[in-house]
């Protein structure tokens, strides 16, 4: 029953955050966003290996609210592959979801998941259209939006 509580509990919060979620529209918005993601991807990572699963699959889902608004940033500037990476985050998003929902979570398995995750969407995409690091900060590359 708990575990139905937690999921039902989750599930609701997804839809919730979806509903308020506003669409992304200028860099700005578009750098809130990261940095959000930032946080969420670290929080997701510390509470895995905290063995958290709940507070994990809470992160995911607002990796996965962030992703969708990411979606209408990307199909706005007509960036078919920047779509498919965020289209491949959520995919493992999913996975990574369903992961942590387990009745036994893997815990190894999920943490090797959270980082091809980031290893594979955010690294992907700032290879490809951004530049810069977490010090500097970092900026489109000319030519991409």
């Amino acid at each position: 029953m708990r575990r139905f509580l937690l999921c039902a509990s989750a599930l609701v919060a997804v839809m919730c955050v979806s509903l308020v979620a506003q669409k992304v529209t200028t860099v700005e918005e578009y750098a809130k966003l990261m940095k959000a993601n930032a946080q969420a991807n670290g929080a997701m990572n510390k509470a895995i290996g905290s063995g958290m699963y709940a507070d994990a699959r809470m992160q995911v889902a607002t990796l996965r609210t962030n992703y969708m608004a990411l979606q209408g940033f990307w199909a706005d500037k007509k960036q078919n592959d920047a779509i498919m990476i965020v289209k491949d985050g959520l995919t493992r998003l999913d996975g990574l979801d369903k992961m942590l929902g387990a009745a036994t979570v893997d815990q190894m398995a999920a943490q090797a998941a959270a980082k091809e995750f980031g290893g594979m969407t955010c690294g992907a995409c700032h290879k490809a259209y951004r530049e810069g690091d977490a010090q500097s900060g970092f900026k489109f590359k000319a030519g991409v939006i």
